[in-house]
């Protein structure tokens, strides 16, 4: 199955996880390139994500794609230019800890968008009347078919391909070892809201400089929390990891 609107330019919003980095191997298998390749970094990836960055780069120059382009929010007036930074100097949670979602629209899709209004092909494209097409790496898992919305608007049309094929989370990594690669990590802020407790344990274990970070996030927005109680919403993570029993930790665990 080819892309659709081949006349428009074709943009893929990338976020170095399976999902995405699934849809870029099928690209390659389906003789399918695109234009331009953008991951917004929120400046707090794990280090595990940044470290599969080169990894994918050397992929992508091998079958003929173009470098994935890294963007991030540049503000103009603000004392920050993380999210956590954010957090810090104003003394909340990510939105997302809310029920909001205003962190992924200013750290990563608006990035996207600045840089879009700067590129050639995209200006092009809009000056004739046309609109960009950005495809994005949702899979059709039930988790992220509840995500994704087969919209456009005045600038875009949003692509979905992994639900268009049907491939899932599991299918999506198959797919990335079959073509020789490592399987990424979960792509995800170090103080993501929606970290399952198995993931806050990991991060606990594996990078401690972060979990401390995180818990500065968590405890420096405590004054101005209602019904909200930490990092994990329904809970503090910093409550949850102090009361936690200590077991082994196991991959479908939920502690």
């Amino acid at each position: 199955m080819s892309r659709p609107y081949a006349d428009c330019p074709l943009v893929v919003a990338y976020g170095l996880g399976v999902d995405s980095t699934a849809m870029l191997v099928e690209f390659a298998h389906r003789g399918i390139c695109p234009d331009l390749i953008l991951f917004a970094d929120t400046g707090g990836e794990k280090p595990e994500t940044y470290a599969y960055l080169p990894v994918i780069q050397r992929y992508l120059a091998g079958v003929g794609f173009p470098d994935v382009v890294v963007v991030r929010y540049q503000p103009k007036w603000a004392a920050y230019d993380t999210l956590e930074g954010q957090c810090l100097h104003t003394g909340t949670l990510p939105s997302l800890a809310y029920g909001g979602s205003s962190c992924s629209v200013k750290y990563k899709r608006t990035p996207q968008d600045k840089y879009l209004q700067t590129w050639p092909p995209a200006q092009h494209c809009w000056r004739g009347g046309g609109k960009v097409l950005k495809a994005i790496g949702f899979d059709a898992g039930p988790a992220d078919l509840r995500r994704h919305r087969f919209v456009e608007d005045e600038r875009f049309r949003y692509w979905y391909p992994l639900v268009q094929w049907g491939y899932d989370r599991q299918r999506c990594q198959e797919i990335i070892a079959g073509a020789g690669l490592p399987v990424p990590m979960k792509s995800a802020c170090f103080y993501c809201p929606a970290s399952k407790k198995r993931e806050i344990v990991w991060l606990a274990e594996h990078h401690p400089d972060l979990l401390e970070r995180a818990l500065a996030i968590e405890r420096n927005a405590q004054a101005k929390l209602t019904s909200v109680k930490g990092l994990g919403r329904s809970f503090a993570w910093e409550s949850f990891l102090s009361g936690r029993l200590e077991l082994p930790l196991f991959p479908d665990c939920d502690c």
